[in-house]
């Protein structure tokens, strides 16, 4: 049971990760209540922090860059663990960061024009703070998978999931769309009037490009940003290793991804493991189950299994990008 909500709780949080700019009456139409108590729950919900901003999806690989991986362990070095942290929350070119316990310590995902760029910024950011780190890790990003977060309402998948990343293609935008995926990073559930105005410009085309940003898959996905530690979820990184991964066992995880609500991403990379999932569940004895079924179901070719639980975890920690 989640802590604290009740089912249109749930719903509400439900549908906001799937479309956070949906319309209040298109909500109160889905969760079958009034737009007064949707308002109301909704504002509730922020008051607690429960939800604690809105944000969307941008799919870098559509805009010329790669996603590459970086795992580290590090040394219990407080004020040094601080200055790293404050430097990676500041970074434009990391698309995701995460703290955790477990197989790692620190885990993040840096977008860059090449293995290039990526080679030498990885380089500075190891040299800077070498003497924290104790092992590292890297690979590249083939695709990760976003599923809907169906554990808030006990039901199997309904909606597609969002492929990120991916093939990489070279769609060029002007300074009206760069203004406007900062300002949906930072609150997507901005009025189309308001984004107007803040980028400088009328609200048809404010429309218009944000139409052509969602066509062209570079604004993936509009979410809340939930605190799940708030309603007593634990989220688990699980890293599967492979003697060798079949298309058909790929395409059986996949399967097995998509039907079960709490494994929330599937991310696959050329890495040490083979494939990442990433599991939101209420206590370790669920999450121990969900292993216990992907162990059984993959008996001859699973060959190690490692897990880190999140402490803390941030999706374009800066809320700025090198195309903002």
């Amino acid at each position: 049971m989640i802590k604290g909500l009740d089912i249109t709780d749930r719903r509400i949080l439900y549908e906001l990760d799937r479309n956070c700019r949906i319309p209040e009456t298109r909500l109160s139409k889905r969760i079958r209540k009034s737009r007064e108590v949707v308002r109301y729950r909704i504002r509730n919900l922020e008051r607690e922090r429960i939800i604690v901003g809105y944000s969307c999806f941008i799919n870098v690989a559509k805009l010329g860059y790669q996603g590459y991986k970086v795992y580290l362990k590090i040394k219990g070095k407080p004020e040094r663990k601080k200055e790293f942290f404050e430097h990676i929350k500041s970074r434009k070119d990391i698309f995701w960061f995460g703290i955790a316990d477990g197989a790692w310590d620190v885990g993040l995902t840096f977008f860059a024009k090449g293995n290039g760029e990526f080679h030498n910024e990885k380089n500075k950011l190891f040299s800077k703070f070498g003497d924290l780190i104790l092992e590292k890790f890297t690979g590249s990003i083939v695709e990760p998978i976003v599923f809907g977060k169906n554990f808030l309402i006990e039901k199997v998948k309904e909606t597609e999931p969002v492929h990120l990343f991916g093939k990489v293609e070279h769609n060029e935008i002007d300074e009206t769309d760069r203004k406007m995926l900062g300002a949906f990073l930072r609150n997507s559930r901005i009025k189309i009037v308001d984004l107007a105005k803040q980028v400088g410009s009328s609200v048809d085309i404010v429309r218009n490009h944000k139409k052509k940003l969602e066509e062209q898959g570079i604004i993936g996905k509009y979410y809340a940003i939930i605190d799940y530690n708030r309603i007593g979820m634990e989220f688990y990184k699980t890293f599967l290793y492979f003697d060798s991964i079949s298309p058909k066992d790929e395409k059986k995880l996949y399967e097995i991804c998509s039907q079960d609500p709490n494994i929330i991403h599937m991310v696959r990379q050329i890495t040490p493991w083979d494939v990442e999932l990433e599991i939101m569940v209420e206590n370790y004895s669920k999450y121990n189950r969900i292993l216990h079924r992907i162990k059984e179901e993959f008996a001859d070719s699973l060959r190690n299994v490692e897990s880190a639980i999140m402490s803390e975890d941030y999706v374009f920690p800066a809320k700025k990008t090198i195309f903002d």
